[in-house]
């Protein structure tokens, strides 16, 4: 399956997973992307961010309590260096399955 990295151009910032839990939302963001789907991201500071083979990371510079996408692309050295370069003062992560995966069931 191949993995590409989302159109930073067409990410809108959808804010914290939950203003209401101060630690959901400094630790996870949420992302619209161009079909209206919202993604959950991890939030980590540029020299935290770990090297997940299976990620696609976004290099973010946050003001005015909103969130700016400036470089989307795989997670690792490469995020960290991007977002360095840019400015980032995050990366956020999201985690891709290996395959779909199809509704939980009960066991």
């Amino acid at each position: 399956m191949m993995r590409t990295a989302p159109d930073d151009r067409h990410l809108s910032d959808d804010g914290p997973l939950s203003a209401a839990d101060l630690v959901l939302a400094r630790r996870f963001h949420l992302w619209r992307d161009g079909s209206g789907r919202r993604q959950v991201f991890s939030v980590y500071a540029v020299d935290d961010a770990p090297d997940y083979p299976d990620a696609i990371a976004l290099a973010v510079r946050r003001s005015a309590g909103r969130c700016q996408p400036l470089w989307s692309g795989p997670a690792g050295a490469k995020a960290r260096a991007a977002a360095y370069a840019a400015g980032a003062d995050e990366i956020h992560l999201r985690v891709l399955p290996r395959a779909e995966s199809g509704p939980l069931s009960p066991a």
